[in-house]
């Protein structure tokens, strides 16, 4: 019966995605929501910034028309001789003016119409000044009486701030005209509204062509810079406001959004790399219980095959059916050989199990390599000729002795005749040579041969290669890690020299006795 698909799916494959989805939705919403925040505070900030401003804006505004209308009020058109003589007395009231001009209904400067704090000839200038240039540039002719208006201009290179209205006395019609000192607002009246807001905020006033004319530059202020004219008084001038840590807060937003998505992308990677580890321990896992089932099975197989054999031909011995000594020997050599293999497979199994529990003990003796392989030989030469095979070997004499455990190099040894047996045809050869500092035990057989991506595999546990399993030979999978496991443990090392078709040949490495003690 077919395993579900839902079954043979790693819930992994679920999981992993939501997990990376969850994070990706919660970086997301931070990233957000320290946005949001980070906005909602510059928003705070840039709110009480244009709030101050607007009112330093209104209130130098308020005053120099406060200033203004003293004076307007003081003006008595209907007594205008009186208007030079009282003028000292009036100025006092109103310091921000610098000069006073009375016109009639023919914008005519009546006697005593003008006055000026200045000396007679600056005086003078600026009465020409004005009547050639700033008269025909005042709008009043639809200037609404008793509406104070001002207009602010630049004639000769230098600004004039020009205040005027327009009054009705006797049925006749007069303009009031007040030119304002800039002078005294750079010296006066700035510094005693502005100065007010050093150390707390950055500020200055900038002119019509971008010059700073009063305070410092404000630099690098981003979206913290509050920039404005003056509503109806000096309107060609603009105040520029900030708070003194707008340049480091622009600069620590970024660092901030940078660290953010850095922190949020590094997050990601990580809960990624977690994904994928444990995908791949999954997988992994999975793949050691695939052979661990297979490896069973087999195991299974191997131990319930000759355990019938014996059971059979051990039966039929005891029952007397066999007639002839020939067949009773026959018998005997099979029951013989089939429990030699049981005892080769559970010697295996044991042997792999102590592995496992980290619990393999071995009894390292310095010995003579060759002696062990030839008594190796001699106990598995007959199972080798019985199954048809040709044993060629090469035993180099008087090799030096090494560090071996014999009954482990013993095992070594059978387990690779066991595979040549099992999976090879022909002819095995068995070498043993010097080799450097290393004494070398080649085992070759004529088999299938080993794909080069499959010969690191086959020394793990379980692992049986693509052509092993396409012979349908039995097999547990454990004993080429037995034997990695045993040659690493005298120091040496195992490898496999093979292509498809072309049999292949075990090397195994083993360091002589100095070398091997180091190791």
């Amino acid at each position: 019966m077919p395993v579900p698909i839902w079954k043979r799916i790693s819930p992994l494959y679920i999981i992993a995605p939501v997990v990376l989805l969850a994070a990706a939705a919660l970086g997301a919403y931070s990233f957000r929501s320290a946005g949001k925040l980070a906005k909602k505070s510059e928003e705070s900030l840039v709110e009480s910034n244009r709030l101050l401003g607007e009112q330093t804006l209104e209130r130098i505004d308020n005053l120099i028309v406060a200033s203004d209308r003293s004076l307007f009020d003081l003006v008595d058109l209907e007594h205008l001789h009186d208007f030079a003589r009282r003028w000292a007395d009036i100025v006092r009231l109103s310091p921000a003016i610098e000069a006073a001009l009375i016109l009639d209904d023919k914008l005519t400067i009546p006697p005593g119409g003008y006055v000026s704090k200045k000396r007679t000839s600056d005086a003078e200038a600026f009465r020409g000044l004005f009547m050639r240039k700033i008269l025909p540039d005042l709008p009043l002719s639809n200037l609404t009486t008793d509406l104070h208006k001002h207009m602010h201009r630049e004639y000769e290179g230098r600004d004039y701030l020009i205040s005027f209205i327009k009054r009705q006395r006797q049925g006749r019609t007069y303009y009031v005209v007040l030119k304002i000192s800039i002078e005294y607002l750079l010296k006066e009246l700035f510094p005693q509204e502005l100065d007010i807001l050093e150390g707390k905020m950055l500020f200055c006033i900038r002119d019509a062509s971008g010059k700073v004319i009063y305070g410092q530059p404000v630099e690098q202020a981003g979206t913290l810079l509050f920039e404005k004219a003056f509503p109806t008084t000096l309107y060609l001038w603009r105040l520029q406001l900030a708070p003194p840590i707008a340049a480091s807060i622009a600069g620590e937003e970024r660092a901030n959004r940078r660290s953010e998505t850095l922190l949020i992308g590094l997050a990601l990677a990580i809960v990624l790399a977690g994904v994928v580890v444990l995908q791949l321990a999954s997988l992994a896992e999975r793949r050691a219980n695939r052979l661990k089932s297979d490896f069973i099975s087999n195991v299974s197989h191997e131990l319930k095959t000759p355990l019938s054999l014996i059971r059979m031909f051990g039966e039929l011995m005891s029952m007397g059916q066999v007639r002839s000594p020939e067949k009773q020997k026959e018998y005997a050599d099979i029951i013989t050989r089939e429990a030699e293999r049981l005892s080769r497979l559970i010697d295996n199994v044991l042997d792999f199990s102590r592995m496992e529990r980290g619990r393999a003990a071995y009894d390292f003796q310095l010995g003579r390599l060759d002696r062990v392989v030839e008594r190796a030989l001699d106990v598995y030469r007959h199972r080798v000729e019985r199954e048809g095979f040709r044993l060629v070997t090469k035993i180099d004499t008087e090799l030096p002795e090494v560090l071996i455990d014999a009954n482990a190099m013993t095992l070594v040894l059978l387990n690779l005749l066991e595979n040549a047996v099992k999976y090879g045809k022909g002819e095995i050869t068995v070498y043993l040579t010097q080799k450097g500092a290393y004494l070398r035990l080649v085992v070759g057989d004529q088999g299938p041969g080993i794909a080069l991506e499959e010969q690191r595999k086959i020394f793990e546990r379980f692992y049986r290669s693509v052509e092993a399993r396409a012979t349908h030979v039995r097999g547990s999978g454990i004993g080429l890690s037995l034997v990695k496991d045993i040659a690493e443990a005298h120091g040496g090392n195992v490898s496999v020299e093979s292509s498809p078709g072309r049999g292949a040949a075990f090397i195994v490495d083993i360091p002589l006795a100095a070398d091997a003690e180091v190791a």
